[in-house]
C-alpha cells in the first residue's frame, strides 16, 4: 500500500486505527452505521513523518521551532483528492487526528489544532501545517507528561472534511460525566451557529436532559447574546443574536430527542459511553465526531446496560458520633462482626424463624460499611431488618429518628431500593406470636435487663481485675472468645430496649407534633426539654464525679489547687499518692468504674484513662480554670427546663390527652435512661476488648510479627484469630499492617466522603473513584442564595479544597502558580500547562463540556465552571476559600 495514499471511510478500520488516528477511526465507524457524516478524507501519519524528515528529537518527538512544510507529494495528493471529491470550492474543516486521540483512555480534548472554514488548496495546506505544529506545542507536552504519555513520539493524521454551515450545534454525552451512577439520561448542550463557541467555553449553552427510554426532554435555557458563524472570506466571526433567539431554546424538543437517540445508538454500537459533536443544517442532523467518555469509571465497576442492579445508600448520621473520622481496620472488623452476631441473635430470640434468619444473612453481614476509613450505615438493610417484624416494618420514621438519619429514602430511589421487597409473609399464627413477643419487649424488660447486668458483672468484672497486659497470646484469644460467647451472643436486652426506645421516642414526637405544636423544630426542642433533668442517666455520672472532685479541690484551695492548675499533669499524677492520698484514692476509684470512658471510646485504638490516667488531672484543672458549677446549680437549671416544658404540655392538653401523653412520656424517660445504662455496658465491654487487643499487640511484637504494639489495630479480628488458630494465610503481619497504615494515612489527609451518598455495582471498586461519592451526595441541598460569602456554579470535577486563590485576568497572571485555586473568566487549551500545579480551578464562563472542563476532569483537578456571583470582581489574589467541586460551591473564608 502506498504510504501516502489518503484514507477515508472505505479504509479498513484496523488501517485507520494504525495510520489515520482516532478521529478518522470514529468517523468511519459512524458512516458504517449509516449515520450522516459530512464528506471527508484523511492524511495518514506517514505524511507528517515525511514532512519532519529527521527534524524530530529522539527523546520526545518534539519538532524544530519552525512548522514543517507540506511535502510536494503530499500537497499534490491533497489537490487531487479535493478535485475528485468536488471540495476545492467548498468550505472545509481541517482537524488533527492523533493516534492517541479520542481513545478509551485519553481524549486529548482540545489539545491539537482545528481550522474551520478553509477554502482552496493553499488554505488547506496552511491549515495542515497548523495541525502538525500543534502536535509539538507546550500545552500538548504538559498534557502528555501529566498523563504519563511523554516518552514516545506523537504520530498524527489530519482530517479534511466539508464544513456544516450549522444553524445550531453542540455536544451530547450519552452518560452524564458528573453523575457516573446515573444511567437514565443523555446530556446535551447546544448553541446557535457553530459549536466552536461552546467547546471553547466562550459562549453559554442551553442544556437538555433527555430520558434514554421515554425520550422526555427537560431544557434549561440560558440567555445567549452571540452566535459564532462562518465569515464571508473564510474563518469564523461572532454576530449578535436577534432578541427572540436570545431567550428561547436553540434546540427543539424533537431535535434534542433525535440527538439523544443517536448518542445512545453510538454507545451501544461502539461499546462505551460517547461524547458526540453534532450540528443541524436545514433541519438535518450531521455528526462531526465522537469519542469515548474517558472520565467515567470502567465498565467492570458496573454493567451500563443493567438497570435492575441495586444502589447502596450510605449514611453516617449519628454513627459518626461514635466513630468520627478515620477508624482502624481492627475496630471496624470488631464492630461489623458484633452487629452481625447481635442482630442475628436478637431476631432468633424474638421468634423470627431460623430459615428467614438464614435467608437474610447478607443483610446481617452488611449492616455497616467502611468507606475510605469512615464507618457508615448500609441504610436499606436497617429498613429490611425492621421488615422482619410485623408492624415494625412501618416504623421507618421512628428508626430514622433514633438513628439520627436526617432524611428518608429519596423518592427517586424508592422503587429501586425497596427494603420490604424481601419481607417475609407470615401466617396468622406466626404474626400473633411475633406481636406478642414484641408487646412484651415494648412493655418492660426490667428482669431481662437485670439478668444482662448480672452477666456483664460476672464476665467483665474478673477481666477488669486481671492483668491482661501480662497474659500470653493464647490466653488473650480465650478471653476474646469468652466475651463473644458469654456477652455478644446474649445481647438481646440492649437491642430490645433500643426497640422500646425507638417506638416510645417516636410516639412521643408524634404526639408532640400533633397535639401541641405543628412546627417540627419547636416540637423537637420541646420533646428534648421534656427528657431533660432525669438525674439518673449513667452517661452523666462520670462527669458528675469529676465535677465533685473539682469542687472539693476548689473549696480546699491551697497548694494542691495551685499544683493542679499550674503543674505538669503527669508529674502531678505521680506525686498524688504521697502528697494527696485521698484525692488519688478517689481518682483510682474513678478509674475502676469509668477508666474506659474517653473521647472516641468505641474506637479500640483510642488511648483511654487507663492508658493515660494523668488526663484526669488535666480534666479537673479545666473545670477549675473555667469555674465549677455547683451540683445545685446544675440540678436547678435542668429542673427549670424540664418543668417549663411540662407546664407547656399541661396548658396545651385536655385531661384525657394529658393522661395519654404523660404515660408515653414516662415510658420514654425510662427507655432513654435504660438505653444510656446499657450503652454504658457496651462501652465497658469495649474497654475490656481494647485491653485484650493491646495485649495481643504486645505479644505479636515479642513474637517478631509486628514492630509496634499499636500496629495491631491495622489487622482485623479474623486475621488475629486465624493467626492464633493456624488458619492464617499470611504470617508477615508487619508488612500487612504497614500497607494499611499508609493507606489509612491517605484517608486522614484527604477530604471525607459526604455524609449521605450512594454507590452502585461493586462497592469496593467504586471507592477507588472518589468522584462517585461526591457526585451523588444525597444530603439535603443547602440554601445558598442569601449567603453573602457563598458562590455557586456548575460542578465539574469533584473534590473539596481549602486554599488561597489566584485571580488571573490573563494567562500571564498564572506565572509561578502552585498549590493555589485559580480563578479566571475563561480558559482555553493553551492554559493546560498550568493545570497540574493547581489545587483547584474556578471558571466564571464555560460549560461542563468545554475542552478545559474535559481536561480538568481528566487530570482530576477540582473544578467549578459557570461560577456565578461575579467571582472576578469579588475575589482578590490571596483570598482564602473553600471550594467543593462536587456541590459546585465556593465559600469565602475570613
Amino acid at each position: 500500500m502506498n504510504p501516502l495514499a489518503l484514507l477515508d471511510g472505505s479504509t479498513p478500520r484496523e488501517i485507520l486505527a494504525r495510520r489515520g488516528g482516532g478521529k478518522a477511526r470514529q468517523l468511519a465507524a459512524m458512516e458504517a452505521l449509516g449515520l450522516t457524516v459530512p464528506p471527508w478524507f484523511c492524511l495518514p501519519v506517514e505524511a507528517l513523518d515525511l514532512a519532519l524528515d529527521g527534524a524530530v528529537e529522539p527523546d520526545c518527538g518534539r519538532a524544530s521551532a519552525a512548522a514543517p512544510e507540506v511535502p510536494p507529494a503530499v500537497a499534490e495528493a491533497i489537490r487531487r483528492e479535493l478535485d475528485a471529491r468536488g471540495l476545492t470550492t467548498r468550505f472545509l474543516a481541517v482537524r488533527s487526528s492523533g493516534l492517541e486521540e479520542d481513545g478509551a483512555e485519553r481524549s486529548y480534548a482540545g489539545q491539537f489544532e482545528s481550522v474551520l472554514h478553509c477554502r482552496g488548496h493553499a488554505q488547506v495546506l496552511a491549515a495542515v501545517r497548523r495541525c502538525w505544529r500543534s502536535a509539538f506545542s507546550d500545552r500538548v507536552q504538559a498534557y502528555r507528561q501529566a498523563l504519563g504519555d511523554g516518552t514516545h513520539p506523537i504520530r498524527m493524521g489530519v482530517i479534511v472534511q466539508e464544513m456544516v454551515d450549522a444553524e445550531v450545534a453542540g455536544v451530547a454525552f450519552s452518560r452524564d460525566p458528573l453523575r457516573p451512577l446515573e444511567r437514565d439520561h443523555v446530556i446535551i448542550e447546544s448553541v446557535w451557529g457553530l459549536g466552536e463557541g461552546l467547546v471553547s467555553g466562550e459562549m453559554p449553552a442551553d442544556r437538555h436532559t433527555v430520558h434514554r427510554v421515554s425520550g422526555d426532554v427537560v431544557t434549561e435555557v440560558v440567555e445567549k447574546e452571540r452566535a459564532r458563524v462562518r465569515a464571508p472570506g473564510g474563518g469564523t466571526r461572532d454576530v449578535p443574536l436577534p432578541d427572540p433567539d436570545r431567550t428561547r431554546s436553540s434546540l427543539t424538543a424533537e431535535q434534542a430527542a433525535e440527538v439523544a437517540r443517536t448518542a445512545v445508538r453510538l454507545e451501544e454500537a461502539l461499546g462505551s459511553p460517547q461524547d458526540v459533536e453534532w450540528a443541524f443544517q436545514g433541519g438535518r442532523l450531521s455528526l462531526l465526531q465522537t469519542r469515548p467518555v474517558t472520565t467515567l469509571p470502567p465498565q467492570a465497576l458496573f454493567d451500563p446496560g443493567v438497570t435492575g442492579d441495586e444502589p447502596v445508600i450510605w449514611d453516617n448520621s449519628n454513627i459518626i458520633e461514635s466513630y468520627s473520622g478515620v477508624t482502624t481496620p481492627l475496630t471496624f472488623s470488631h464492630v461489623s462482626r458484633s452487629y452481625r452476631e447481635v442482630y442475628r441473635v436478637t431476631c432468633r430470640a424474638a421468634g423470627v424463624p431460623e430459615a428467614i434468619v438464614a435467608r437474610h444473612e447478607p443483610m446481617f453481614r452488611n449492616m455497616l460499611g467502611l468507606v475510605r476509613g469512615r464507618i457508615y450505615y448500609n441504610l436499606a438493610n436497617w429498613y429490611r431488618l425492621l421488615s422482619l417484624f410485623p408492624l415494625l416494618g412501618r416504623s421507618g420514621r421512628f428508626m430514622e429518628t433514633m438513628m439520627g438519619v436526617r432524611a428518608s429514602l429519596p423518592e427517586e430511589l424508592a422503587d429501586r431500593v425497596d427494603p420490604t421487597a424481601t419481607a417475609p409473609r407470615y401466617g396468622l399464627g406466626r404474626r400473633l406470636a411475633l406481636l406478642a413477643r414484641l408487646a412484651r419487649t415494648v412493655a418492660g424488660g426490667d428482669r431481662e435487663r437485670a439478668r444482662f447486668l448480672r452477666r456483664m458483672d460476672a464476665v467483665c468484672g474478673p477481666l477488669e481485675e486481671a492483668d491482661l497486659a501480662s497474659m500470653s497470646l493464647p490466653d488473650l484469644l480465650k478471653a476474646h472468645q469468652l466475651l463473644e460467647e458469654r456477652i455478644l451472643k446474649h445481647w438481646t436486652a440492649p437491642i430490645n430496649n433500643d426497640t422500646r426506645c425507638m417506638i416510645s421516642f417516636g410516639l412521643l414526637g408524634l404526639l408532640t407534633r400533633r397535639w401541641i405544636t405543628r412546627d417540627p423544630d419547636d416540637a423537637a426542642a420541646l420533646q428534648n426539654d421534656l427528657l431533660c433533668g432525669q438525674g439518673d442517666l449513667t452517661s452523666a455520672e462520670p462527669t458528675r464525679l469529676l465535677l465533685a472532685i473539682a469542687r472539693d479541690v476548689d473549696r480546699e484551695g491551697g497548694e494542691l489547687r495551685r499544683r493542679i492548675l499550674e503543674g505538669d499533669p503527669q508529674e502531678v499524677w505521680a506525686e498524688l499518692e504521697e502528697e494527696a492520698p485521698d484525692l488519688r484514692h478517689r481518682f483510682d476509684a474513678y478509674l475502676r468504674r469509668f477508666g474506659f470512658r474517653c473521647v472516641d471510646e468505641l474506637k479500640l485504638e483510642t488511648l483511654d484513662f487507663h492508658d493515660r490516667p494523668w488526663l484526669l488531672v488535666t480534666t479537673v484543672a479545666g473545670y477549675l480554670r473555667h469555674g465549677v458549677p455547683s451540683s445545685r446549680e446544675m440540678a436547678e437549671r435542668e429542673r427549670s427546663v424540664r418543668e417549663g416544658a411540662e407546664s407547656r404540655v399541661t396548658a396545651a392538653l385536655s385531661r384525657p390527652r394529658r393522661f395519654v401523653f404523660n404515660v408515653v412520656l414516662g415510658w420514654t424517660r425510662r427507655a432513654v435512661a435504660d438505653r444510656e445504662r446499657l450503652r454504658f455496658e457496651r462501652t465497658r465491654a469495649f474497654g475490656v476488648m481494647r485491653r485484650i487487643f493491646r495485649g495481643m499487640g504486645r505479644n505479636l511484637v515479642a513474637l517478631g510479627r509486628l514492630e509496634d504494639p499499636e500496629d495491631v489495630f491495622y489487622l482485623t479480628v479474623e486475621e488475629l484469630l486465624a493467626f492464633g488458630e493456624g488458619r492464617s494465610v499470611a504470617l508477615d503481619l508487619h508488612s500487612l499492617a504497614d500497607v494499611r497504615k499508609r493507606e489509612y494515612q491517605e484517608y486522614r489527609t484527604t477530604p471525607a466522603p459526604p455524609d449521605r451518598f450512594l454507590t452502585r455495582g461493586a462497592v469496593g471498586a467504586s471507592l477507588s473513584y472518589p468522584d462517585l461519592l461526591a457526585a451523588r451526595d444525597l444530603a439535603a441541598p443547602e440554601e445558598l442564595d442569601d449567603h453573602p460569602d457563598l458562590l455557586r456554579g456548575t460542578p465539574c470535577c469533584a473534590g473539596v479544597v481549602e486554599a488561597v486563590v489566584r485571580v488571573a485576568h490573563s494567562f500571564e497572571d498564572c506565572a509561578g502558580s502552585h498549590g493555589e485555586i485559580l480563578v479566571t473568566q475563561r480558559t482555553d487549551p493553551g492554559w493546560i500547562p498550568v493545570f497540574p500545579g493547581l489545587a483547584g480551578l474556578l471558571v466564571e464562563r464555560g460549560g461542563l463540556l468545554s475542552h478545559s472542563a474535559v481536561v480538568a476532569r481528566e487530570m482530576g483537578i477540582p473544578t467549578i465552571v459557570g461560577l456565578g456571583g461575579r467571582p472576578m470582581e469579588r475575589l482578590r489574589t490571596g483570598d482564602r476559600v473553600r471550594m467543593d467541586g462536587g456541590r459546585g460551591t465556593v465559600e469565602v473564608l475570613p
